[in-house]
């Protein structure tokens, strides 16, 4: 019997600072890239349960999470992965900004617009971080 597929959901917070957003940059099979702090969520666990846990692992900073901002796919070509990427506004807590344990954590930075747009994130979700709308919005297939 085939065993069937699922798709991976994953949380994220976007913190903002002085105008500049929160990112952590990742490393993997030699490729940097820029992801907003969040992970996966465990069975039986809420996305703020989940988000809460993750920014304290990647960030060490304690957080209270906000509004949904919007939600995005990433469904590889061929199909070998397929994740549903859940944003969130947070707001900081407490705690002092420390880069989490895993080996493929490279940096944590607040990134201006500037900054954001000459680098690489994923989803790529640049525009939607720099507006300012009010209403949750669905973004689509954002693979690359």
């Amino acid at each position: 019997m085939k065993k069937m597929k699922m798709p991976r959901i994953r949380v994220a917070g976007i913190l903002k600072k002085k105008g500049k957003i929160l990112l952590i940059k990742h490393k993997k099979k030699e490729k940097e890239y820029w992801l907003l702090p969040g992970g996966g969520v465990d069975y039986g666990e809420t996305f703020q349960e989940a988000l809460k846990r993750e920014f304290k692992e990647e960030t060490a900073l304690k957080i209270e999470v906000g509004n949904l901002k919007f939600i995005s796919e990433s469904i590889a070509p061929d199909m070998s992965r397929h994740i549903i990427n859940i944003f969130f506004e947070v707001k900081y807590i407490s705690g002092e900004l420390r880069l989490g344990n895993e080996d493929i954590l490279k940096e944590l930075k607040y990134l201006d617009e500037n900054e954001l747009n000459n680098q690489i994130v994923y989803p790529n979700i640049k525009n939607e971080l720099l507006e300012t709308t009010n209403f949750i919005k669905y973004l689509g297939n954002r693979w690359e």
